[in-house]
């Protein structure tokens, strides 16, 4: 393999193939999703390979979670192979073969040739790529439009063979991220691709080749060119996935961080907005090790907390100033208007996750409230346990909450037990949806005891007599 990266340095591609007795990679870890797409592709006469990230999961040894398939048949064609299929997307067309909530994502060969070609290729005045729909000939062209080396290894379904063009594996064994092409064109053409390396480098613990670092810092401010809804997605996938805390670091390091988050640029080198940060992610990584979900809200909650509470606090002093003052609520408000205005140019915030923060930034102005007549109220709001965990992570920094977070902890902890048993009544509803009458009073019985059983009954007897009462049963 290293003679095989010493070509592609020399030359830009140098073809390896593995055989079946080569590699790790198996059939039996792909998905029944997966096989189905790739058999039906071959089987309607086109070609059609595993590629990215499931392939790089498997020779690293982790599990897969999403199957992307790469093929010479167009997005039309594929859709017509599939009738649970779409087509998605202007920038890059795509398509979504969906099997309930798995979804296989299927993609046409690309060209990077400047011959004419069927499809449109349109590119802005600073060389980003807004529309890329040439489609390629061959997987050696396919493999030239990838991003990443390590995303640009390829399964044939039909002899089990690994491809690889770019030096992919030599990567892949050495720890490496190694840009495809000339790394400043492929970061004009499409500026997600600096996010993408550092994402890659946070997530399995890789260097940047020092080629691909280069540009970096240089081109960093294209940024901002990028669709914000696009670069939500790119965010989330940054904190969310289990290695938010190398993500923040390795933004730090190349000071990418304050572009995706404006106006955070004064606490930069702020130790305690830092740890505070850091020991936010730090936590967010244990729930995602221990399969909980990490929510947008709470992470814009946290990283954008300390320039809320700046912007009111320099409201409360104009407040004192004026003659028809402002409640806290309005100053709230105001505060929380400001912070998005700034954010949501560089993200686009959903409706529903703004609001949550909203709710969650408002809490810790109440959670200093201890009057017995609110307790109640306040701990009976939709997103009191999100917001108090903000509070206790406060408090780590600020000792002076501590005494509210000792008079908090017994309305979190029996909010938390509510919220465990609506999850395992859920999650029983999940397993005996398909279950008969008969089974289904037996494993209730087994979870909840014979008190719930007794309960349920007395419900359904109850519904049962009314509605014989109203003359509803046939």
């Amino acid at each position: 393999m290293s003679k095989n990266k010493a070509l592609v340095k020399r030359h830009g591609a140098a073809k390896i193939v593995l055989e079946r007795n080569q590699h790790p990679v198996s059939r039996k870890s792909f998905s029944r999703q997966a096989l189905t797409v790739l058999e039906g592709l071959r089987k309607a006469g086109y070609q059609a390979y595993l590629v990215g990230g499931c392939i790089r999961d498997m020779l690293t040894g982790k599990s897969p979670k999403d199957f992307d398939v790469s093929t010479n048949a167009t997005p039309e064609q594929v859709r017509r192979v599939f009738q649970n299929s779409r087509i998605i997307g202007r920038r890059f067309k795509i398509v979504h073969v969906v099997f309930g909530r798995e979804i296989i994502e299927v993609t046409t060969f690309r060209s990077g040739s400047e011959i004419s070609r069927p499809g449109i290729r349109v590119s802005d005045n600073a060389g980003m790529l807004v529309r890329d729909n040439v489609y390629g000939k061959s997987l050696e062209e396919d493999a030239e439009r990838r991003d990443f080396t390590i995303n640009a290894i390829y399964y044939n379904i039909k002899n089990y063979q690994l491809i690889d063009f770019h030096g992919g594996l030599y990567d892949l064994q050495h720890g490496i991220i190694d840009i495809i092409g000339d790394p400043e064109k492929r970061y004009l053409e499409d500026p997600v691709r600096i996010i993408r390396a550092l994402r890659f480098a946070a997530k399995l613990g890789f260097k940047i080749s020092r080629r691909t670092a280069a540009p970096i810092k240089a081109l960093a401010e294209n940024l901002r060119q990028v669709s914000n809804a696009r670069m939500y997605e790119e965010v989330n996938k940054l904190f969310l996935s289990g290695h938010g805390l190398q993500s923040y670091r390795i933004l730090r390091n190349y000071r990418i961080f304050e572009i995706l988050f404006p106006g955070i640029d004064e606490y930069y080198d702020n130790s305690v907005f830092n740890s505070f940060v850091e020991f936010a992610l730090k936590s967010s990584d244990e729930r995602y090790a221990e399969n909980k979900r990490n929510m947008p809200h709470f992470l814009y909650a946290i990283i954008l907390w300390f320039a809320f509470q700046k912007e009111v606090f320099e409201l409360q002093q104009i407040n004192e100033s004026l003659v028809d003052s402002m409640s806290l609520r309005d100053i709230l408000e105001v505060a929380f208007a400001k912070v998005m205005a700034r954010q949501n140019p560089m993200t686009a915030i959903p409706l529903s996750i703004s609001e949550s923060i909203r709710s969650m930034w408002t809490l810790q102005f109440m959670l200093t409230d201890k009057n017995q007549e609110h307790t109640a109220a306040i701990a009976g709001r939709t997103l009191f346990r999100g917001g108090f965990d903000i509070f206790r992570i406060r408090a780590r920094f600020e000792p002076y909450l501590r005494q509210f977070v000792d008079f908090w902890q017994p309305f979190y902890d029996e909010s938390s037990a509510q919220a465990r048993d609506r999850a395992q009544k859920q999650e029983l509803f999940e397993q005996t949806r398909t279950l008969g009458k008969r089974d289904k009073k037996v494993v209730i019985k087994e979870v909840f005891g014979d008190d719930d059983a007794r309960e349920k009954n007395d419900r359904l007897a109850k519904a049962r007599a009314w509605r014989a009462a109203m003359h509803l049963d046939p």
